[in-house]
């Protein structure tokens, strides 16, 4: 079994309303049109595509992000931009929504989410339903949503006790076959130090616990733009993608079943 993950491609500056120029979408377009734009490489992702299509993967991962300020007009044109990876049929292409796609608290705003990333998963499930599970021959794979909108200049997100108790309900009553799980937020740092309050996801301890003791297996996720992979002593991996259009790395996973074990390595598209 073969995995590509990427994270965080973050299309911006399309401000959609006049509302937008008093509420924290406009810093939000402020900081992408004079600072991060800069750093975005849209031909990392053209690259992408065309590694994808070679490397034959049996699943592709894309770990949020991909707005800026969670404007329609970006998340049309992340729609445009990852309609290739909607019509390969050769693999199945997973997505999960990150904090810059629930930017603020807004029913419009909510609903491009929804749409997009339900267009995005193919409509096979509805994301506004996450967690979801999804069983194969080789593993079991959970994806949640947790995004929430934040005030200011706060980025973390939030993970439910309900959701926490639905999944390991799931790994209760599930056959034993490694668990990925498949969020925006990585559960903690690349050297094992949780994130930092502004930035970490809320109410997670049970998620890395699950993590730590080996009931996950892997956890892929982006929000942090530098890409990492952590090993706990369980042998579990947290693999963070980093941003694609900024860091120009895929995280390739392989899971050879004859021996239960993952390999990690990462494509470099710089």
């Amino acid at each position: 079994m073969k995995l590509i993950h990427f994270s965080d491609i973050h299309t911006g500056g399309h401000l959609s309303t006049f509302k937008a120029l008093f509420d924290k979408r406009i810093i939000g377009t402020i900081n992408y049109k004079l600072r991060r734009q800069k750093y975005i490489h849209w031909e990392y992702l053209e690259k992408a595509l065309e590694v994808i299509d070679k490397e034959k993967p049996d699943y592709v991962i894309n770990t949020g992000d991909i707005t800026s300020v969670s404007a329609i007009g970006e998340f049309k044109e992340a729609s445009e931009r990852l309609t290739p990876l909607v019509e390969n049929n050769s693999f199945t292409f997973l997505n999960v929504p990150g904090n810059h796609d629930y930017y603020i608290d807004n029913p419009v705003n909510l609903k491009a989410k929804i749409d997009t990333y339900n267009f995005l998963n193919r409509r096979k499930f509805k994301i506004e339903d996450l967690p979801h599970k999804i069983e194969s021959e080789e593993a079991i794979f959970i994806l949640v949503d947790e995004s929430r909108p934040n005030s200011g200049t706060q980025s973390s997100g939030f993970f439910d006790e309900k959701n926490y108790q639905k999944i390991n309900q799931w790994l209760k009553d599930s056959p034993q076959k490694p668990v990925i799980l498949i969020g925006h937020y990585p559960l903690r740092d690349k050297i094992g130090n949780p994130l930092s309050q502004r930035r970490s996801l809320e109410n997670s301890e049970a998620l890395f616990t699950m993590l730590e003791n080996g009931r996950i297996n892997v956890t892929l996720c982006g929000h942090i733009h530098a890409a990492f992979s952590r090993e706990e002593d369980s042998g579990s991996l947290e693999i963070c993608s980093g941003s694609l259009t900024i860091g120009g790395k895929m995280n390739k996973l392989e899971f050879d079943k004859s021996t239960g074990k993952f390999s990690q390595s990462w494509i470099d598209l710089r």
